[in-house]
């Protein structure tokens, strides 16, 4: 029977997190609750469903935003901070959303603030040695 070699790391990158990670210096492996140290959450759209991405700084999630830009499939939506429970609209969607009225803005607010909110319950709760079926949040 062939042995399997154990990776160092307990996640190993795919797709989009091996791009970032050509950018980011720090490969220490997650702890088991690595994803609560992500203070912010980069969200944005791919195939019309919310995704996001786990920041521990708010410069990160800058550039983890602005290399969104440039990624034809992805549509960057903003920047939510858990600590504060608040969101920052990319610079667009900020646009559009001060053109609308009080009250519209407030519904769209408390809207990306629940997405993002289950966003990070989903992922906190997800644990790489449980398969579970997989969820989807649009």
């Amino acid at each position: 029977m062939k042995q399997v070699k154990k990776s160092k790391s307990k996640h190993a990158p795919v797709g989009f997190r091996a791009f970032f990670g050509q950018f980011f210096a720090d490969h220490t492996p997650l702890k088991e609750e690595g994803y609560a140290a992500n203070r912010y959450s980069v969200l944005y759209t791919l195939n019309e469903q919310y995704q996001h991405v786990g920041c521990p700084t708010q410069e990160e999630a800058q550039l983890v935003q602005g290399l969104m830009l440039t990624d034809e499939n992805r549509v960057p939506v903003g920047i939510y901070d858990s600590r504060t429970d608040s969101f920052e609209w990319e610079i667009v969607g900020e646009y559009l959303a001060a053109r609308d009225s009080d009250a519209h803005q407030r519904d769209r607010e408390e809207a990306i603030l629940t997405i993002a909110r289950a966003l990070r319950r989903r992922d906190a709760s997800w644990h790489p040695e449980h398969l579970q079926r997989p969820s989807f949040f649009a």
